[in-house]
């Protein structure tokens, strides 16, 4: 790994402070006034003033961050001034209770307002106790006395004052006298010995001490290293990536680390080659890693991790990869590990800052995106990694290793704990594929209350005073939440995606970016052909995986109790699809088909294509704002956007039809393709004999003969006559399957175009248009030939013989 590391403001970060200010302290005497003036002047003086005026440094060409140093005499007279306001009783306790660590966080607003105060009214130098960003506290080598009123005086009150989160460089001054053999009867290595176990103790102790140097400004030993430690314990702080009370790495930043080798391991076998760690060395770093430091790097992590598998088979496990950085981190190089952050995105707080290339749509404007072959081929090779007993089903456990890299709540974005807050203004929200239960999530709730009305996304559809009424029926029952009840195959977990990027792209591709997905998106998107590749190698063991396969986006509208719903649910499989309930915001699904190819006769080989349909079923409601509404289903409701178009109505009821047919001519275009489905089919054979009965089978006859008669004149497709109840789409055994299955290929014929699959008839008059448009060329091509002729005819006769 590299030894060096880059300047904060190459790293990307746009967090790094562009000044800092670093605040003197100690007792008198102890050479403060001395070492500011040895490092800024490079020259050590006999004679200094007591208090040296603020230092500000000139920017350094490699930060770029300009450096103020404040001296300090009686510092801690002004810093035991705060904190005994600090440690006013809030009322109730005994007086001179110092507040919670909590409390004091909640209230740091009004304690920097109050430090600043308290310097300006109780010592003649402000700057001594206002808010710096790290500190350097003095003491004198030679006098013992000094260092002990680190640890009772002086680092307590600190600790006060700054809450610990300060930090602090110890510096021991005038090491030049600093002589361990004057000491009788002590050894020289004892005194050192001893002399280390003082500080340590002082570090263990206080955890905001960043490192301990012993210096001689007479001899200019080690200024620099004091003053340059200050600068990066503000440029490189510990806390977010290092947890001091248990020394390991912060949960944080095991994950960021965890997602950044996920990034690298480009075979997705666990493990990082020498080449992947060199890509990302030279990534990072800007140089390569040679054999010998790899070698180096095994020996070390190795030995370090007795009881972690680190290394196998000669590559880097995570926990090999994590243990070089908490290498570094041990070593006081915390330079490395944060420069690898910052180039990655993570700000101070290791928040993953997501770029503008993800980020845009996000206003839903570009409702167009799909998930790319390269996103499709990253989702596949990291099921195939994480599917732990290999039987391609994905277990709970393996979804939770797979999203452990997501900040808090590590979940899937489709799960209701995430995707209320993710999903947030959107059109809609997505649904798991699991059986419904009675809604408990209030975030569901807060989400459906608080995100755009159904006008304001465009997906309102409103009832007019010249439609007829439909009668509904009342439900009590509350809307209902998925739950994460059961593992996902191969297809429910393209599903799912295919989902989120339906109904937000933005947020679909924000959640590829977490998981280590990198893209340029900024690709030209002009004349892009929508293309059914394979996600993964035909190597593959799982069949689904080697199939190519497509997206169909279907719009799934109707009047109420036309039993959409129902029927949505009847084929995503559910165990009760006719329990429904009245949602206010439309919900996407998403349901798998293979569909088989018609070859050329006399091929044996058998080809098929999975096609996903993501169908968001939309619910009635009453429109606010008509001009709003139309320009979203405007937006939406174009080829690129749309793919199909399903006009669900009840074939017992004519006013259903005549809904569907009032959106049809509302707001559909020639070029979007639609399918009539005819719902409540099972009711044709109504129970009895008697006159109504009969009345009722003549009366739904006719509804489905008026549709029929409607595709015809458009020169669509008869409707796709179903029925959620147990008799069709409900049944069980093969009996179910196949019915779901015939109607799932039939929507996904109507709108997938590949080499052979029979084409069905969805949009209006398409073969008409399509024979009139060979007509004209036909023609042009005629009357080309017509008048390419007769002017070489004409200048046969005008050449000179």
């Amino acid at each position: 790994m590299a030894n060096v590391g880059q300047p904060p403001h190459e790293a990307g970060n746009d967090q790094v402070k562009s000044s800092i200010t670093v605040l003197v302290l100690g007792d008198e005497g102890v050479g403060k006034s001395s070492l500011i003036s040895t490092f800024v002047s490079r020259h050590f003086s006999e004679v200094v003033p007591g208090i040296m005026t603020r230092v500000r440094l000139p920017p350094d060409p490699q930060n770029a961050c300009i450096t103020t140093i404040v001296d300090s005499q009686g510092g801690d007279v002004a810093l035991s001034s705060v904190a005994t306001t600090i440690s006013l009783p809030t009322g109730g306790g005994g007086g001179g209770d110092v507040l919670s660590t909590s409390e004091r966080r909640a209230s740091s607003a009004s304690l920097s307002s109050l430090r600043r105060s308290v310097s300006s009214n109780t010592l003649n130098n402000v700057g001594v106790v206002e808010m710096v960003d790290s500190i350097i506290l003095v003491y004198d080598l030679d006098r013992d006395e000094t260092f002990f009123r680190l640890e009772n005086h002086w680092l307590p009150l600190i600790e006060r004052c700054y809450n610990g989160e300060v930090p602090v460089i110890v510096a021991g001054t005038k090491m030049d006298l600093f002589l361990p053999s004057s000491i009788a009867g002590v050894t020289d290595e004892q005194v050192l010995a001893r002399s280390r176990q003082q500080v340590v103790s002082l570090m263990q102790r206080f955890r905001f001490i960043r490192q301990c140097i012993k210096c001689s400004a007479k001899n200019l030993l080690r200024v620099d290293d004091v003053f340059l430690k200050a600068q990066q314990a503000v440029f490189y702080p510990i806390v977010p990536i290092y947890n001091l009370d248990v020394g390991k790495l912060s949960e944080n930043c095991e994950r960021a680390f965890t997602r950044i080798f996920r990034m690298y391991d480009r075979d997705h076998d666990g493990l990082l080659s020498h080449s992947e760690l060199d890509r990302f060395q030279h990534d990072t770093f800007r140089v390569y890693i040679y054999e010998r430091d790899l070698a180096g790097w095994k020996k070390v992590v190795t030995r370090n991790n007795p009881d972690a598998e680190v290394v196998r088979e000669g590559k880097f496990t995570v926990d090999g990869f994590l243990s070089i950085f908490d290498v570094f981190i041990c070593q006081n190089r915390l330079d490395v590990p944060w420069t690898a952050l910052r180039k990655f995105g993570y700000d101070n707080d290791l928040n993953l800052n997501l770029p503008q290339s993800i980020l845009y749509g996000l206003d839903g404007a570009d409702f167009s995106w799909r998930l790319s072959s390269s996103a499709r081929r990253f989702l596949a090779d990291v099921f195939l990694q994480f599917d732990s007993d290999k039987d391609g089903i994905l277990s709970l456990e393996d979804m939770e290793k797979i999203f452990s890299v997501v900040q808090t709540p590590s979940l899937p974005p489709w799960h209701p704990n995430r995707s209320a807050d993710l999903f947030r203004g959107c059109f809609s929200l997505p649904t798991m594929p699991t059986d419904s239960a009675p809604a408990g999530s209030e975030a569901l709730m807060e989400v459906m209350a608080s995100s755009q009305s159904l006008s304001a996304s465009g997906i309102t559809i409103i009832s007019g005073a010249t439609f007829p009424t439909i009668d509904v029926p009342s439900t009590a029952e509350g809307p209902t939440v998925n739950v994460p009840s059961k593992p996902l195959s191969f297809l429910d977990w393209m599903g799912l995606w295919h989902v989120a990027s339906a109904v937000s792209p933005a947020v679909a591709r924000a959640e590829l970016f977490r998981l280590g997905h990198v893209e340029n998106y900024q690709r030209k998107r002009k004349n892009r052909r929508l293309t059914s590749r394979a996600a993964i190698e035909p190597n593959s063991r799982n069949l689904d995986m080697r199939l190519p396969s497509r997206e169909v986006r279907v719009l799934l509208l109707g009047s109420p109790g036309s039993g959409k719903t129902a029927l949505m649910n009847a084929l995503r499989c559910l165990e009760d699809p006719l329990s429904t309930s009245k949602t206010p915001m439309p919900m996407t699904s998403s349901v798998h088909v293979r569909v088989k190819k018609n070859l050329s006769k006399g091929s044996d080989i058998e080809e098929s294509i999975i096609v996903h349909l993501v169908i968001t079923d939309v619910p009635e409601a009453t429109a606010e704002n008509q001009a709003l509404r139309k320009r979203h289903l405007a937006q939406m409701l174009t080829p690129g956007n749309c793919d199909l178009v399903m006009l669900a109505f009840d074939s017992t009821n004519s006013a259903s039809l005549a809904y569907a047919n009032h959106l049809e001519d509302e707001f559909l275009i020639d070029d979007i393709p639609r399918m009539y489905v005819a719902t409540k089919a099972d009711q044709s054979a109504l129970d009895g004999g008697d006159s109504a009965g009969a009345e009722g089978k003549d009366t739904q006859v006719s509804v489905i003969e008026r549709a029929a008669l409607h595709c015809k004149d458009l020169d669509l497709e008869p409707p796709l006559v179903t029925s959620a109840t147990s008799s069709m789409l409900s049944a069980e055994g093969d009996q179910g399957d196949r019915s779901r299955c015939s109607v799932l290929e039939h929507l996904a014929r109507s709108c997938v175009f590949e080499t052979g699959i029979e084409q069905l008839r969805a949009k209006p008059h398409e073969e008409e248009k399509r024979r009139e448009a060979a007509k004209q060329r036909y023609q042009k091509m005629l009357w080309l030939g017509v008048g390419t002729g007769v002017a070489a005819a004409f200048v046969g006769l005008l050449w000179p013989t």
